[in-house]
């Protein structure tokens, strides 16, 4: 396939997934990273979706910036930088067979937990400390884990632009850390 075509079919699937992000606040990685996947590899992928992620929050968080909760994005941060910068530091060192292999068993899993019923889940603004460590270290082995996160920020009583805004700030924390850790190791350059 030429690469005017791959780039024609890859612009294509990320504006729909932006599309969807957009829209719901979510979904947009999991739309993106396979096609990533198949196009440049999963070590390759993991860090060109971290970026596209990175841009397509700080776009949230822009248009909702007056409803961002701060509370919930200092407790989110607690946990989760120290989880990103681990995470990745794990992803820039791991072999590659083993980040397909749980790339592709989590995507599996987040299928089947999505199509689960739950029970409700109580969120106190402590719990988001939690919260951001263990989405923080899965984005960075995995790219994005906005799926898992949602229904956390929706049950502490985050509605619209309030839950659209915070999530995507507390994203673009996660993201832009995982990318300071994914350029020190050599896997994001800005050179062709």
């Amino acid at each position: 396939m030429s690469h005017i075509v791959q780039f024609a079919i890859l612009a294509g699937i990320a504006l729909l997934a932006a599309t969807v992000a957009g829209v719901t606040g979510f979904g947009g990685a999991a739309i993106l990273l396979p096609v990533l996947v198949l196009v440049f590899g999963t070590r390759e992928a993991i860090p060109i979706l971290t970026v596209v992620q990175l841009v397509g929050n700080g776009s949230r968080v822009w248009f909702n910036r007056q409803s961002i909760n701060l509370a919930v994005l200092k407790w989110f941060s607690l946990g989760g930088v120290p989880a990103a910068v681990v995470g990745a530091m794990i992803f820039a060192k791991a072999p590659l067979h083993m980040l397909t292999r749980f790339l592709g068993v989590f995507l599996i899993l987040l299928v089947l937990w999505r199509h689960t019923k739950h029970a409700p889940v109580r969120m106190t603004l402590r719990r988001f400390a939690a919260l951001g460590a263990t989405a923080s270290f899965l984005s960075a082995l995995v790219g994005s884990v906005g799926p898992l996160m949602a229904p956390f920020f929706l049950a502490y009583g985050l509605t619209k632009t309030a839950y659209i805004g915070t999530e995507a700030l507390t994203t673009v924390i996660m993201h832009a850390t995982k990318l300071v850790v994914y350029g020190q190791n050599s896997l994001l350059s800005a050179k062709p």
